[in-house]
């Protein structure tokens, strides 16, 4: 009611929260969010993990199939059918390179299916040294950063990366590890959310003031 108030929703713990940031979201109402969002729940990181594995593990079925329906391909549900459902045990990217499978889909689907294509040709020709570099120049062929919703997002981004550089081994890559240190960490608050209205625990919000404190 008074767009000068300085709000603060403050949680006793993190796990409280998660509901009240949907809501905000679909009232599309700005916030920023400290400490408070997992990076793992990050869209654009969503789609760098699903990137990593496909790229690591050529057979990792599931994988190959969500990096085609990330936003950087956005092929749909009727085109992937086509490409895939008769070919259970192929691997997907031998199915992206058979010509003749590739025609049936429909005119947008190819085009989007080919852009793809040229892009990870080139990535997996040539396997760079650094795992960093090689799975950010995957994602930056892909055009991810333009997937990117704002700032906020490609900071998520960023430290996703620098989790795969820190956990490098020589170019092998656990998995299970990045996945583990993902959800440990935080997504970065929009800076584009302003002061206004703020999310946080209570443990985070000591010496700070509002004019108006919501604890749920």
């Amino acid at each position: 009611r008074d767009p000068e108030a300085g709000i603060g929703i403050l949680a006793r713990a993190r796990a409280h929260l998660p509901a009240i940031l949907r809501a905000l979201r679909e009232a599309r109402l700005p916030y920023r969010a400290v400490e408070i969002d997992s990076l793992a729940a990050a869209p654009v990181v969503a789609d760098l993990l699903v990137l990593t594995r496909a790229l690591l593990h050529p057979a990792d079925r599931i994988a190959w199939l969500a990096l085609l329906r990330a936003p950087w391909c956005g092929l749909t549900l009727a085109d992937l059918h086509a490409l895939v459902a008769d070919a259970p045990q192929a691997a997907v990217w031998d199915l992206i390179q058979d010509r003749q499978r590739v025609a049936v889909l429909t005119p947008e689907g190819r085009a989007r299916l080919e852009r793809v294509e040229a892009a990870l040709a080139e990535v997996l020709a040539h396997r760079r040294r650094s795992l960093r570099a090689w799975i950010e120049g995957a994602w930056l062929a892909l055009g991810g950063p333009a997937c990117a919703s704002g700032p906020a997002d490609l900071e998520d981004a960023e430290a996703f990366i620098s989790l795969i550089e820190e956990l490098d081994e020589g170019g092998d890559l656990d998995l299970e590890l990045l996945e583990q240190r993902v959800r440990e960490l935080y997504a970065s608050p929009d800076p584009t959310a302003g002061e206004r209205l703020q999310v946080m625990t209570i443990h985070k919000a000591k010496g700070l003031e509002f004019d108006v404190v919501i604890v749920p």
